[in-house]
């Protein structure tokens, strides 16, 4: 690895502009994850079986990927 590959120089504008490591497709796949955390939350939560823990513990995974997918989306923004 050269060294003008590991520096920020200002010379070339567009290097580290990610919204993450994954960039676009790491927002689109958490948002992916949310609605699939959500779902399956909610089929626990109006099945017969008393598994309401295993819901609200989705609905917890999932609020904490909304608000590191807003992270992510402001970021993405400002950049």
């Amino acid at each position: 690895m050269s060294p003008e590959e590991v520096t920020t120089s200002p010379q070339k504008p567009d290097r580290g502009k990610s919204a993450s490591g994954m960039g676009i497709f790491g927002i689109l796949g958490e948002i992916v994850g949310v609605l699939l955390a959500l779902f399956i939350g909610f089929m626990f939560l109006l099945g017969d079986s008393r598994a309401d823990a295993v819901a609200w513990i989705l609905f917890g995974i999932g609020a904490l990927m909304t608000i590191d997918l807003i992270r992510r989306i402001v970021k993405a923004v400002r950049v």
